[in-house]
């Protein structure tokens, strides 16, 4: 009989802040976006228009509706900087 006990792979340490994070996925839907930094809907397509967070729109040529995916990196980068700005230039 075989040792049922035995793993392949190390065990992942599930307690947060000890630097086992899972990295971001390069885009998202909006709800992604909710999900992960606690931004609305609306305030997201707001930033969205002021440049301030980057998406790309893939719909069929000539379709008026489509999908619109959010660079998650981009939603990073503008938080890190609005803490920068709001911190004096010290990133935690």
């Amino acid at each position: 009989m075989k040792n049922m006990n035995t793993t392949t792979t190390e065990p992942m340490n599930a307690q947060a802040g000890q630097g086992a994070s899972t990295p971001l996925p390069e885009f998202g839907r909006w709800r992604d976006v909710e999900r992960l930094f606690g931004i609305t809907r609306g305030t997201l397509y707001n930033l969205i228009g002021m440049g301030k967070v980057k998406s790309v729109v893939l719909r069929r040529k000539g379709n008026v509706h489509g999908c619109r995916l959010i660079y998650l990196a981009s939603v990073s980068q503008y938080l890190n900087s609005l803490m920068e700005e709001q911190n004096g230039g010290a990133c935690e």
